[in-house]
């Protein structure tokens, strides 16, 4: 579990809007085809090769056209998984007291924003987090690499990352298929 750990927290680092540290990350993402989950590090090296030279503006950039302008693609799961419809509140709750109960700070996202979530995921008991990641996170993924089909975004690689690492918790933790 504590690889899977690492990976999900350096996921939600890649899912982070990029600051002065962003190379470095970019250049951890690419070493991390020597310790995680093959279809997750896969993602990661290309993600890493995409990005390659850019820099930190650059990336600021690349990060914004892709997950701010459609809804589509918003990092806010609960929105993926309800709309704005009165659950997404009972959701966001539930995110937040989670966060709380393990010590993970929201930031100034909302508490179901994906990295909140992937936080979680890493610090969370096995059974709980293979719920989590079933039953909320495989399928806002999902609907957010939707969103992302057809445009030229090095950060899909990161959610393709994502919905790799997720559903290979799932799997190995719940013993059954995450569905949508």
């Amino acid at each position: 579990m504590a690889g899977d750990s690492a990976l999900l927290v350096l996921l939600a680092r890649a899912l982070t809007y990029p600051d002065a540290a962003a190379p470095a990350l970019v250049a951890e993402c690419s070493a991390a085809g020597g310790w995680a989950e093959p279809a997750a590090a896969a993602a990661l090296g290309r993600f890493a090769e995409a990005l390659a030279g850019d820099t930190v503006e650059t990336m600021q950039e690349r990060f914004t056209q892709t997950f701010d302008f459609d809804p589509k693609c918003t990092l806010d799961i609960g929105w993926h998984l309800f709309g704005e419809n009165y659950e997404r509140g009972d959701f966001l709750v539930r995110m937040r007291v989670a966060l709380a109960a393990h010590g993970i700070e929201e930031g100034v996202d909302l508490p179901d924003h994906l990295p909140n979530a992937l936080r979680l995921l890493a610090r969370m008991a096995p059974d709980r987090a293979a719920e989590l990641a079933s039953v909320s996170v495989v399928p806002a993924v999902e609907k957010i690499l939707a969103g992302l089909d057809g445009r030229d975004s090095p950060y899909e690689q990161i959610v393709r990352s994502v919905h790799a690492a997720a559903s290979g918790l799932a799997h190995a933790t719940a013993g059954e298929v995450p569905h949508g």
